[in-house]
């Protein structure tokens, strides 16, 4: 199975001390671009759900939710946290589910991790093909100022059983983000260390409508901060983007 293994070391780090404060900021976002609109009960897909943190709180609001991501790790946390949502392993350029969903959410900048335009552009058919007509999609996109003002600054954890260290750079010719990760984890007796490296791709805000257009859906672009609210440097250099599938034949996918 294709999908992103790179993603298993670096669950556990990602699970206990990443995205608090983003989580806390999206969820608002979502109530505004989607959930107030939806019908009661709807089925929600969370691609690229990670540790299942966003699927919980929908979840919990009484929504009807699955789960997809490419790390077996990242769905273990997910499957712990709800276990009897139904929690997929797959890669987002390549699953295939029928249309059944209200929704699709994928937040936390998962797509940038997407590398290639034309990669993005297959994520987005899978979802237009599982969604329901008048069904929405929405999901937030880092901007080049993130990379350049936040991305590349260095992040340090230090806490009595995890010490980390997160390095990351930015190629503005390739629009190519990197974040190397040094991590000593302690366990039986013993510190451990782990090294992983992320990516991200900076995708040009017109491309990434332009894909969405080919693939059937009717889109609008948001700056998180000046338009949602998004507050700090969460909503710094942040789109979100909200794409519906419109009533009608659907296009040759």
């Amino acid at each position: 199975m294709r999908r992103n293994r790179e993603y298993d070391p670096f669950a556990s780090l990602y699970a206990a001390h990443w995205g608090d404060e983003f989580h806390a900021e999206i969820i608002p976002v979502l109530d505004r671009l989607l959930l107030k609109h939806l019908p009661r009960r709807a089925e929600i897909l969370d691609l690229c759900c990670g540790d299942g943190r966003v699927t919980k709180i929908l979840a919990r609001r009484g929504f009807r939710m699955t789960g997809i991501d490419g790390s077996e790790r990242m769905l273990s946390f997910a499957k712990q946290a709800l276990p009897k949502t139904e929690f997929l392993l797959a890669d987002a350029r390549n699953f295939r589910l029928a249309p059944r969903f209200d929704a699709v959410v994928s937040v936390f900048d998962s797509l940038n991790h997407v590398l290639s335009i034309d990669d993005l552009a297959r994520v987005f058919r899978n979802v237009f093909a599982c969604l329901k007509p008048e069904g929405a999609f929405v999901f937030d996109l880092n901007r080049e100022e993130a990379y350049t003002d936040i991305w590349v600054r260095p992040l340090p954890i230090v806490t009595p059983k995890v010490v980390a260290i997160s390095l990351g750079s930015y190629e503005s010719r390739d629009r190519l983000a990197t974040c190397d990760i040094t991590m000593f984890q302690h366990g039986g007796g013993a510190w451990h260390r782990s090294d992983f490296r992320l990516k991200q791709r900076c995708h040009d805000a017109a491309e990434v409508l332009a894909a969405l257009s080919r693939a059937g859906f009717e889109s609008e672009v948001f700056d998180a901060a000046r338009d949602l609210g998004m507050q700090g440097e969460i909503g710094f250099g942040r789109d979100c983007f909200i794409a519906r599938k419109p009533v009608g034949p659907e296009k040759n996918l």
